[in-house]
């Protein structure tokens, strides 16, 4: 796909220096325009036009054709051509804008030996003006000088469009890179709720099992459909997020969605966390999600069994949600998941922080 894309990019670059090198050659044999172009000497006889002029012409601007792709030949070829028609002195001709355009596609797409071409180019036009004054050429001296300003403009302006050009391909590489790593870290944070939260929660259960007695099958029975149905939920997120890594499988790729608070708060206490769920207002908000859960994941990580209460309180525009375990739970030096939710959180327009209360209750709480 990549190789067909160049391909047709360098198909019409070539169709567009082909229909520039059209026009000028058009232009240049057309009776009003042709004589509109740079000669010196204008107060000395010029030789009539004939098929020595004509195929200079031709000379200046067929090499147009492959300017973009070959941008010193080009300019080497055009200059030839000027320096002879100049040189023999032939009437002014259009065919001479070929010369600035060679010399601002050479400052533009040039990438190797930039400044060797300009040496080159110099010596080559005081040669030029050096024979043009040997051959009696009235033009006065200051006038080559003068000229030489013009050609000097379009190559300096063409170094100036490659700066700007390379400059904006220097930001367009820096903002798909900072793209890529926001998404990559955007999927961080998605895989590490989800895998986190599941797999705490099987293992919390898993262990609960343990303690069942063999002889209550009912109970036994129970948590393994828990573990199961954990399971079951963590498989399908996680496909979700490869679907997100991998758009080209035919599925429409999502991040996994959020689900209601209190299917979460009833998730965690079938894992055996006791937990007490307090909402105030209509919550529907995916970063309070994340924020809950994960609050939920340090607690059965950190501190099994302890007490853990989530509140979730929404008046008007503003939103707190707030994740108290009594006990340890947890390191207040944030990780991977703490430090995840606070960019999640920032991203959103919010703030959290996460501390320990009077009490030493770990305390997640964020306010959106």
């Amino acid at each position: 796909m990549a190789t067909g894309n160049a391909f047709i990019v360098r198909t019409m670059r070539w169709s567009r220096d082909a229909l520039i090198a059209a026009v000028v050659v058009g232009l240049s044999f057309t009776p009003w325009v042709r004589d509109k172009g740079t000669a010196f000497g204008f107060d000395t006889p010029q030789r009539p036009f004939d098929l020595l002029a004509a195929a200079l012409v031709l000379a200046h601007a067929l090499p147009l054709v492959v300017r973009t792709r070959f941008p010193a030949l080009c300019l080497a070829l055009v200059s030839l051509a000027f320096a002879a028609y100049q040189i023999l002195g032939f009437r002014p001709t259009f065919a001479s804008v070929a010369l600035y355009l060679a010399l601002f596609t050479a400052g533009v797409r040039q990438r190797r030996g930039r400044w060797v071409t300009v040496s080159i180019w110099t010596l080559g036009y005081a040669v030029t003006c050096a024979l043009l004054v040997v051959l009696d050429s009235p033009a006065p001296l200051l006038e080559y000088f003068y000229f030489f300003a013009t050609p000097a403009a379009c190559w300096l302006g063409g170094g100036w469009a490659r700066g700007e050009l390379l400059r904006r391909e220097e930001q367009h590489r820096h903002a798909v890179a900072w793209a890529a790593r926001d998404e990559r870290e955007h999927l961080a944070r998605e895989l590490h709720d989800v895998v986190t939260h599941h797999v705490t929660a099987m293992i919390m259960q898993a262990d609960a099992a343990r303690f069942v007695p063999a002889d209550d099958r009912p109970a036994v029975e129970k948590g393994l459909r828990t573990v199961g149905d954990t399971g079951r939920r963590a498989l399908t997120d996680l496909r979700q997020l490869l679907n997100v890594l991998s758009p080209d499988t035919g599925h429409a790729p999502r991040i996994p969605s959020t689900g209601r608070l209190a299917d979460l708060v009833e998730q965690t206490r079938l894992a055996g966390q006791p937990v007490e769920f307090i909402e105030e207002g209509e919550v529907e908000s995916a970063v309070a999600y994340r924020v809950v859960q994960e609050g939920l994941t340090n607690a059965m990580k950190h501190a099994p069994g302890r007490p853990t209460v989530v509140r979730a309180v929404a008046a008007g525009d503003s939103l707190t949600v707030e994740v108290t375990t009594a006990g340890p739970g947890g390191p207040v030096r944030p990780g991977r998941g703490i430090t995840g939710l606070r960019r999640r959180v920032r991203l959103a327009g919010g703030d959290l922080s996460v501390y320990r209360d009077d009490d030493g209750a770990f305390v997640v709480r964020a306010t959106l």
